[in-house]
């Protein structure tokens, strides 16, 4: 775990090495994820290629932000942390509150190289505004009524969902252990999406990949294929049997979709320096 302050600000980061290639992922997380808790998919991506899990500020663990500070100022921090890092390309990979700063990262930053997400659109999405409101609502009441309006609010009841009631249990056991500022980010973060608006989503011309679950009741799969159909370059993967805990519910499963990209690209230069050998 590394920790660097740009601009008055800290940042978490990760870096899971691949020597046999120089290109990187950027691993961006959702709303109350951390570095801690998505080790398996950044040691799942790093078998493909370098793997930089980041926590921008507003995000993780890293410094909280003013709730003025819009999803694009928070894009332009990663950039900042792109610059220090010295990356010149990299695969944009992320989880849900991830996809609106990525989107943004596309306008801002043309050492994007590919897009995947997994469980979001660029702002909340009409199936999930009520949500959303509601999630805002039990931030007020206490940990345990936010815990369980945001468990009740992301996923659904089907016994076609492997270990759904063990997940949504130890899920909600620990968001009701977070620390007042952890619920505090969620607050101000759902409220930053709640205005915010993407920039230049036609121009976007990178091969992308939209990843949505079967069952979601927060990012529907109508939402999620109407924002793939958006983009010029993109793919559409559903996969059954999810809601929007996917990540927990079939975790090797959404690690192979979100690589996919990267590990196409990682095989032609490796097919082309083969060839030019």
């Amino acid at each position: 775990m590394k920790n660097v302050i740009l601009n008055n600000k800290m940042y978490r980061y990760t870096i899971h090495e691949n020597k046999s290639t120089d290109q990187v992922a950027i691993f961006l997380l959702g709303a109350l994820q951390d570095i801690e808790s998505v080790t398996h998919f950044s040691r799942a991506f790093s078998e493909t290629l370098t793997c930089i899990t980041v926590e921008v500020p507003g995000t993780g663990y890293a410094d909280p932000l003013a709730p003025t500070t819009t999803i694009r100022d928070q894009s332009q921090m990663l950039i900042d942390f792109i610059e220090h890092m010295d990356i010149d390309a990299a695969h944009i990979i992320g989880f849900s509150y991830a996809t609106a700063i990525s989107v943004e990262l596309c306008s801002l930053w043309s050492g994007v190289k590919s897009l995947s997400i997994c469980g979001g659109v660029p702002g909340i999405p009409s199936s999930g505004i009520h949500a959303t409101k509601k999630m805002i609502a039990s931030t007020m009441q206490g940990k345990s009524e936010f815990a369980a309006t945001f468990i009740e609010s992301l996923t659904v009841d089907n016994s076609d969902i492997p270990r759904s009631r063990v997940i949504k249990k130890a899920m909600q056991k620990s968001i009701s252990r977070l620390a007042d500022e952890r619920i505090q980010m969620f607050f101000d973060n759902s409220v930053r999406l709640l205005v915010h608006k993407p920039t230049n989503l036609d121009a976007i011309q990178v091969p992308a990949l939209v990843c949505a679950a079967e069952f979601d009741p927060y990012v529907t799969t109508q939402v999620a294929k109407s924002f793939s159909d958006n983009l010029r370059n993109s793919s559409y993967i559903e996969i059954k049997n999810a809601d929007h805990l996917v990540h927990l519910q079939h975790p090797d499963v959404v690690a192979e979709a979100l690589i996919a990209l990267a590990s196409s690209s990682v095989n032609v230069e490796q097919r082309l320096q083969t060839l030019t050998s």
